[in-house]
Parts: structure tokens; sequence; C-alpha cells
């Protein structure tokens, strides 16, 4: 099975974003047309063949690999750093389900993403809780080089990334990865994806 190779555009929205701004949680009044309409948003399903507690890595020669839960794509670096998943017992907070999925980055860019189908003239609340061990972790709406980016601020405490896009933007991919050249070790759990329509 053949994936979006991600890594060039993924860099160039590195290089044009600004790795130091706070958490994006705030979206504009909004409602949500649909429920969570991302699959295995609380990694509950394991990828076919790969045990719950296996970590699975991946030294790339380019394009991408599943990760340890379905439905979602292990993503590195333009170097081909090493990555590795594993789903552990969760411990995020709120109604998150019995497992999260743990993501040891070798290098920057290191990650999972799930691609978003029929997106054009819609808009899309995206959001994922986070606990960063090491590095820190930016989610966005897109494979390619354009925003909205949502950045970790903390080490060892959960928090919340969200993203909010309009109807012009290229919504194509939910993308969840670390951005520090030196590696990073995150947990991700409680994903969501609902297509929004204009609040009150």
């Amino acid at each position: 099975m053949k994936y979006p190779i991600l890594t060039a555009s993924l860099l160039a929205l590195a290089a044009s974003a600004q790795a130091g701004s706070p958490a994006s949680i705030y979206c504009p009044p909004i409602g949500f047309v649909t429920g969570n309409t991302a699959v295995n948003a609380s990694f509950e399903v394991a990828q076919a063949g790969v045990p719950v507690g296996t970590e699975t890595c991946w030294t790339p020669r380019g394009g991408s690999t599943n990760s340890a839960a379905a439905n979602w794509t292990m993503h590195s670096s333009n170097g081909g750093a090493k990555v590795c998943s594993t789903l552990v017992p969760s411990n995020a907070p709120g109604a998150s389900g019995n497992l999260m999925l743990k993501f040891r980055a070798g290098g920057n860019e290191g990650g999972v993403f799930q691609s978003i189908p029929n997106t054009v003239g819609k808009t899309y609340m995206f959001s994922a809780w986070v606990k960063v061990s090491k590095g820190q972790v930016a989610m966005q709406s897109s494979g390619g080089n354009t925003g909205p980016v949502s950045w970790s601020t903390k080490h060892g405490e959960w928090e919340q990334l969200r993203v909010c896009t309009d109807s012009t933007g290229a919504t194509d991919t939910m993308v969840i990865y670390n951005q520090d050249p030196n590696g990073g070790l995150f947990y991700v759990d409680r994903v969501e994806l609902r297509e929004t329509a204009p609040g009150p």
C-alpha cells in the first residue's frame, strides 16, 4: 500500500511556523455538523498482527508505514530517523478508553497521520490530547505547508491541542508529530475530527 509522502512539505511548514507559540485551544464560535469522524480516534484498535504493548519500529527509506494503531500511519524525517509506536494503557483525562499511542521519534517530523477525504469547501475542528515527555509536538490539519498549526507547551502533563480550519485551506490530513530535531517521546489520545458550521 502506498501512502502520501509528507516529509518535504512538513519540513517547509516547520520552517515557516513559530515553534515557540502557545498551544492553540481557541476556535471561533462554531457548531458541529458531524460527530467525531476520526477513525480509531482513541487508539483502541491495534494494527493487524501487532499485539498491544508491542513496539513497532521503522527506519525509513522514504514514504510511510503503519503504526501500532489501526488506521494511523507513521511518518519520519527527511534524514530517515528511526520512529517507534506502541499501544499502551491510557491515563489521558476524560473518557479516553483503555489504550493510547506512545510514539518515539529519532528526529523532527516523527509522528502519525490519518488522511481526511472529501474536504473541499468544508470547515473542520481537529483536536487531540498529548503528553510530551521529550521534544515538542505540533498538530496540523494538512499534509502540505499550510496551517493552522497547534504546538505543545508542556512536558509531563496532558494538554489539548486544537486547530480550526476555514473553507479556503487544504484540510486533507490529520498530523500529530514531534518537531524537535533532537527527537521526542510523546503520548496521544482522544483525537477528534468534526465538520463545523459558523456559530450564532
